[in-house]
């Protein structure tokens, strides 16, 4: 359903261009923007970097084919021919299996390199029983690349929830400056209604010449208001349009963008369970955090790879001799212990300074790491403590102002008819009328605060979902 909705949209965008004026709501907004937006698409490119990070780390278990050879004919002579070709494949804990076929010829092969005419087929397994034993690079790197799958979905979905806090502020300050402009084209007419009148009523000996002047100037102060707010609008305007884009990453150009905004938005609320959210909870849910544990996960791995690099290397072969292209024809103990082929090799530094140093650097990068993710979770809760209180204190300031509102659209009422029955004057009105005003951009402005801390409460959680 989502999916559809958002072809709809798609399809309909094409509207707003051409002319046709119609609602754009946030939702809309911010889908189009994941929709097109080039960061957008950028943040898409994380998920198939994870893959590809994962598909590089896989291939260090790719099975491995070698084949060695060699030839030396002198005065006539062939000294030594061989070919052995050798299959490898690298398993879990660091054990390698091992299959090969051994054809050695010539006139003066070494005594240990000889072999039977068939050839000499060997199966076997190398096993780190030192170095290597519980990781090494291979299995590092895959730990690791699981690991980065996880950060580059968190990190798509915080430059994703950047850009749409970002846009909807935006969107907010837009929404701000049309309902004002509104406000001030019903005032100027009202006031250009209020001038003529006082002209006529002063022609006819009713009114003095000083009210036509005071008619007048609260036109040209409302006329000024109302060129501030069409200005702002306007360059909101082009804000707004700069996070558009189209097919083929061409940017909206505002001229041809004909939208105006949903009101309705400045009666929305948070939800209940994203204000009842404690701040345990919302670490959990918060991407700076998460991606600080992803980076301290990360080096665990690095540091029990620098572990490894500690102990002493020891590496066992062992393996069963057959004749023949059949490397496992003959698996049996008492077969075993009469044809097998079986070595080692130990190494090991006199100090360990080198390896040593390297471990307790990356410790030492765990605990930078630590600190960091201890900083960011108080900045997270610190953050989440204020939007809390300012979305509470805006809503009493919101009623607060409601109710002034009201009481000042009241006293003009009273004014307005004191007026009529000649108790009261035009700079009486003009002053009742210019409160009205005030308190409506000061409810308007907390509307557009009230917004931007809901998104951003929702910012903070991860909650920014423009698909709902």
């Amino acid at each position: 359903m989502k999916k559809i909705a958002l072809i709809i949209l798609i399809c309909s965008f094409g509207k707003l261009l051409q002319g046709q004026e119609r609602k754009l709501s946030m939702t809309e907004y911010l889908s189009l923007i994941k929709e097109y937006h080039p960061v957008a698409l950028q943040a898409g490119l994380n998920t198939q970097r994870a893959f590809l990070q994962r598909r590089q780390a896989l291939g260090g278990f790719d099975p491995k084919i070698e084949v060695n050879g060699g030839q030396k004919t002198y005065d006539g002579k062939e000294y030594y021919n061989y070919v052995i070709p050798e299959v490898k494949l690298p398993l879990w804990y660091g054990i390698d299996l091992k299959a090969n076929h051994t054809q050695y010829k010539g006139n003066y092969v070494n005594p240990e390199n000889k072999v039977p005419e068939e050839g000499l087929s060997y199966f076997g397994l190398s096993v780190p029983l030192g170095k290597g034993l519980f990781l090494d690079e291979r299995r590092a790197a895959l730990k690791q690349a699981a690991v980065f799958g996880k950060q580059a979905k968190a990190e798509q979905q915080q430059i994703l929830n950047n850009l749409f806090i970002s846009a909807s502020q935006v969107y907010t300050e837009w929404m701000n400056a049309w309902l004002n402009r509104r406000v001030y084209e019903e005032a100027v007419k009202l006031a250009q209604v209020r001038l003529e009148g006082t002209k006529t009523l002063f022609k006819n000996g009713d009114k003095p010449a000083i009210d036509t002047i005071e008619a007048s100037v609260l036109l040209q102060s409302r006329e000024q208001k109302l060129a501030e707010y069409t200005l702002a609008l306007a360059n909101k305007h082009n804000e707004l349009a700069s996070y558009l884009w189209v097919e083929n990453l061409a940017p909206v150009d505002p001229q041809k963008l004909a939208v105006y905004p949903d009101t309705a938005l400045i009666y929305e609320k948070a939800p209940e369970d994203l204000l009842r959210r404690e701040v345990n909870q919302v670490l959990q849910r918060s991407l700076d955090v998460q991606l600080s544990r992803l980076k301290i996960e990360q080096l665990d791995i690095e540091r029990r790879l620098k572990l490894e690099e500690v102990k002493p290397e020891l590496n066992v072969n062992l393996g069963v001799l057959n004749k023949g292209f059949n490397p496992v024809s003959n698996l049996d103990p008492d077969y075993f212990a009469n044809n097998q082929k079986i070595g080692f090799t130990v190494a090991l530094p006199l100090t360990f300074t080198k390896q040593r140093a390297a471990y307790s650097l990356s410790r030492l990068k765990i605990r930078e790491a630590e600190y960091s993710l201890s900083d960011k979770q108080n900045t997270v809760a610190v953050k989440w403590n204020n939007y809390v209180n300012e979305y509470s204190t805006l809503n009493n300031l919101l009623a607060s102002n409601t109710t002034i509102q009201k009481s000042n659209q009241q006293l003009l009422q009273g004014e307005e008819m004191k007026f009529r029955y000649g108790d009261s004057s035009i700079f009486m009105i003009n002053s009742r009328e210019q409160k009205v005003l005030e308190t409506q951009e000061k409810l308007y402005d907390l509307y557009s605060k009230r917004i931007k801390v809901i998104q951003s409460l929702k910012w903070l959680v991860n909650d920014l979902d423009v698909t709902e």
